[in-house]
Formats: structure tokens, sequence, C-alpha cells
């Protein structure tokens, strides 16, 4: 990805948009398996943001998230709801959402970016396909955000991207830069972690804050793809990923999908 600019530290001040637990109300469309379907509700402590679902297989699934939403101290849960497996028709809303406990397996905070992996599952039917390197998107591009803004409302809403800038979320902004996605629309808190896509449904970056402006205004902040396959490759994840997207394709050819998760009551 070409980097238009250096941002400094005083020129940037990112907020992130992590919220407070609340209960999801989602209303994915037909034609959303890539990403609406695959955006899940990611829960630690007090605290929540969203994720999207990057690889699934029986045993293993990766959820990629935001690092500041998995900061806090206890479980993690990542909460599955009846239509990331394609059952808010054909299933009651007694007993759930699921709630799947996980662990850290990838963080980068300088990217703000973070794999959560939860193990001895069936593997869940909807999962978000990464750009490959050289689509990402750069400047004037149109891209979608899907997350759950403030734990209750599953949302989309389309931008453009503004710019392509290098800086660091870790602790000093300058040092270890990393590319991030400025977009026209900022996002609210729930949002974080949640996935910006193209407009073929390829998952192109990862809600990481926000940058406040004069007179209300503000842009959004999302990590690049970039980050995210780096991510992936420093922490040995490309061939959980490269054997999920094998086996939904596979699953796709036969004509069905794994949807054989159990219902669970929630975990706290």
């Amino acid at each position: 990805m070409r980097a238009n600019r250096l941002a400094q530290a005083s020129a940037l001040a990112v907020l992130v948009v992590a919220a407070t637990a609340a209960s999801p109300l989602a209303r994915p469309l037909a034609g959303d398996d890539l990403t609406f379907r695959a955006t899940v509700i990611v829960r630690r402590g007090d605290g929540q943001g969203s994720g999207a679902v990057i690889a699934s297989a029986p045993g293993e699934t990766l959820v990629l998230t935001a690092a500041h939403v998995v900061h806090g101290k206890g479980p993690v849960v990542i909460e599955v709801h009846r239509f990331n497996l394609g059952r808010e028709h054909s299933e009651a809303v007694t007993g759930w959402p699921v709630a799947l406990v996980g662990e850290v397996a990838a963080e980068d905070r300088s990217a703000d970016v973070a794999v959560v992996r939860v193990r001895g599952k069936e593997a869940m039917p909807f999962v978000a396909r990464l750009t490959a390197p050289g689509d990402e998107p750069d400047t004037g591009a149109a891209v979608t955000s899907i997350g759950v803004d403030g734990g209750a409302k599953l949302e989309s809403w389309r931008t453009r991207v503004r710019d392509v800038s290098w800086f660091s979320m870790g602790p000093d902004p300058v040092a270890d830069p990393r590319p991030f996605l400025i977009t026209e629309k900022a996002p609210v808190p729930g949002r974080s972690g949640g996935g910006l896509f193209l407009e073929d449904g390829r998952l192109s970056g990862v809600c990481v804050g926000r940058i406040e402006r004069p007179r209300g205004r503000a842009w959004g902040v999302f990590a690049a793809p970039e980050s995210v396959r780096l991510l992936l490759r420093d922490h040995d994840l490309e061939t959980s990923v490269a054997r999920s997207e094998a086996a939904h394709d596979q699953q796709a050819l036969n004509g069905h999908s794994a949807t054989t998760l159990r219902r669970s009551s929630p975990t706290p």
C-alpha cells in the first residue's frame, strides 16, 4: 500500500471507540454472508467491541478485532447470534446468544489489531475473506463499515477513504508506524474491531478509532489490511485462514454449510 504521509503525534488525536455491554439487535439481509453474518460481538470485562470471523474449521475459529477491545481483565467472550449461523428465521430467540470463550492468539498494539481464537467448536458457516496484497483500498476508494454500535445495533454505512496515514497506536505514535485508512465518516462506540469492506465483500480494514476535528466533525481510523496480514504471518495463523477458506469453498461446491454449533447460556 502506498502511504500518502507519516502522521505525527500532535496531528492525530485518535480516540478508541469500544463500548460498554448491551444487547444486540441484528437484522442482516440476504447476500450479506461475507459481511453482516461474519460480524460478531467481542466482550472482555465491562467493555465490548465488534469483530469479524476470518477463519473457522472444526476445532478452531479465528475472530479479528481491535487490540484495545481485548485489553480488559477476565475471559474473552465471542457472542454468536442466530444470524451468524443463518438461523434467524428457523429458531426461536430463546437460548441465544451463544457465548464462546476464546483466547488472544495474536496482537499488535502499534496497529491496534488482535485475533481471538476459539477452540473445540464446530465450524461457523460464514467467514469474511481478506483482501489480497495489492488490492488494498487507496485514497478515494468506496468502502463499507460494519459493526455493532453501542452493542445494540448491527449496522453498516458507506464512506470513502480520505487518506492512508502511517503512525502507531502504541505508546509512541511515531515509533514502529503502521498504515491506517482515514475515512470521511467516523465510527461510534461499539464499532471498534468491526470490519471495513470493499464493494465485493472482501475485508479491507479494522475499525480502531476516530479523529476529532473542529466544529464537531470527525474522521474514522481503520487499521489497514497489510497490518492484518503481518499479524497473521508473524503468529503462524495463515495456515488456519487458508484451511478455512478451502473448507468453505468445498462446502459451497457441495451446496451446504456447517451450521451445527449448539446453543448455550451466555457467559458473563
